[in-house]
C-alpha cells in the first residue's frame, strides 16, 4: 500500500507540468476530453486503464468473459480466460449461481486496481483485486450519456463478494476487434469448456458503419454468453480447452437474399433446446442441448445508430433490491 501511495503522488507531480490540451492518458482523464461522447467514439490506439466487467461461467471450473464494446478502444476486445478464485470466493459465488442458476454474475476489477485488456492478453497482468456482483442495477439514459459510466459503482450498488485477489489461469481466447469484417452469413461461436462443463460465446465483429465525415459507428451484432446442459460429444479435452469455432444455421446473420442484416433481438434459442453446432462452419455437425443464457444484447457491444428498434436489447438479470444502494 505504501509503495502505491508513493507512486500515485509522483505520477500528480510528473503531470503538473503538462499544459492544457496533452494528449497523454493522465491528462485526458482530468481536463475533459474523455467526457466527451464524440471524442471517445473517435478512433485511436492507445488504451486507458480501466474497469471491466466479466461475465462468469462454470462451477468445477470458473471462466471469465468480458463484455465487448465496439465504439470504446478500451472494450474493443473479446476476451475469454480461466480464473482461479481463493476457496472462499469460489465456494461463495457456487452457493449463489446454484441457489440463482439463471442469474448474471459478473467479476469486476476495483476502481483501484485499473488496467488494460492487453495487459491480462500479454501475460503482464496476472492477477488483480476484484470483486462481483449480481445482476444488473437500475440506470437512466443520463447515467449512459457519461463515458466513464460503470453502472457497479460502489455508489450505487453492493458486491456479492468484496476484495478478493483473482488470478488470470491463462487465456482461452483474446480477439481484437477488425472494424473492416463482413458479419458472417450465420452466427459463430466459441464453443469452450473444461471437464463435464462446456459454454459459449459469439465471436462478434464490430463492423465500421460510418464514413470520414460522420462520428464513428459500429454494428450491428450481438454479445451471448450461455452454457450447454452438458458437454457435447466428439472434442478431446485439449480442444474444449482451447475452444473450438462453431456455427449455428439456425441462426441467420444476413437475408440470403437481400444480403441485410437479420441481428436478432431476443434470445435466439432458450434452455433445452436441441442445437445443431457446425465444426469450423461445416461438417461434422456437433449435437448439443442449450443451457442458461447470463447475457444476451445488442444495446451495449453496439452504437446505437446500427440497430432498428426492434434489434436494441439488454437482457440481463436485475440486482437484488437489497443490494441496490437507492433502493
Amino acid at each position: 500500500m505504501p509503495e502505491k501511495t508513493a507512486r500515485k503522488a509522483e505520477d500528480a507531480t510528473e503531470h503538473t507540468a503538462h499544459g492544457p490540451g496533452c494528449t497523454c492518458p493522465h491528462c485526458r482523464s482530468h481536463d475533459g476530453h474523455d467526457m466527451d461522447p464524440v471524442r471517445m467514439r473517435s478512433p485511436r490506439i492507445d488504451n486507458m486503464p480501466h474497469q471491466h466487467a466479466m461475465t462468469l461461467v462454470g462451477h468445477e471450473t470458473v471462466f471469465a468473459v468480458h463484455m465487448t464494446q465496439f465504439h470504446m478502444e478500451e472494450h474493443k476486445y473479446q476476451l475469454v480466460f480461466e480464473a482461479s478464485l481463493p476457496d472462499w470466493v469460489a465456494k461463495k459465488l457456487d452457493t449463489a449461481r446454484r441457489q440463482n442458476p439463471k442469474d448474471w454474475f459478473i467479476l469486476s476489477n476495483a476502481e483501484t486496481d485499473q488496467f488494460t485488456i492487453p495487459d491480462l492478453a500479454a501475460g503482464r497482468k496476472r492477477n488483480y483485486r476484484a470483486k462481483i456482483f449480481q445482476g444488473l442495477p437500475p440506470f437512466t439514459e443520463e447515467d449512459e450519456k457519461n463515458p466513464h459510466f460503470y453502472p457497479w459503482s460502489p455508489d450505487r450498488v453492493l458486491p456479492l463478494i468484496d476484495d478478493f485477489e483473482v488470478e488470470v489461469n491463462r487465456i482461452v481466447t483474446f480477439r481484437p476487434f477488425a472494424h473492416h469484417l463482413q458479419l458472417p452469413e450465420f452466427a459463430t461461436y466459441l464453443l469452450f469448456g473444461k471437464d463435464s462443463e462446456a459454454h459459449l460465446t459469439n465471436l462478434q465483429t464490430g463492423r465500421l458503419q460510418s464514413d470520414a465525415f460522420e462520428t464513428c459507428a459500429f454494428g450491428p451484432d450481438y454479445d451471448h454468453v450461455m452454457s450447454l446442459a452438458k458437454r457435447p460429444d466428439g472434442l478431446a479435452d485439449a480442444q474444449l480447452e482451447a475452444g473450438v469455432v462453431v456455427t449455428l444455421p439456425a441462426v441467420r446473420l444476413t437475408d440470403r437474399h437481400t444480403g441485410e442484416q437479420t441481428i436478432p433481438g431476443k434470445w435466439p434459442f432458450k434452455p433445452g433446446d436441441e442445437l445443431r453446432l457446425l465444426y469450423r462452419g461445416m461438417l461434422p455437425e456437433i449435437a448439443a442441448i442449450a443451457g442458461e443464457t447470463f447475457l444476451f444484447g445488442t444495446g451495449v457491444c453496439c452504437s446505437p445508430e446500427t440497430l432498428r428498434n426492434d434489434q436494441a436489447c439488454l437482457d440481463v438479470s436485475p440486482t437484488p433490491s437489497s443490494m441496490l444502494r437507492n433502493k
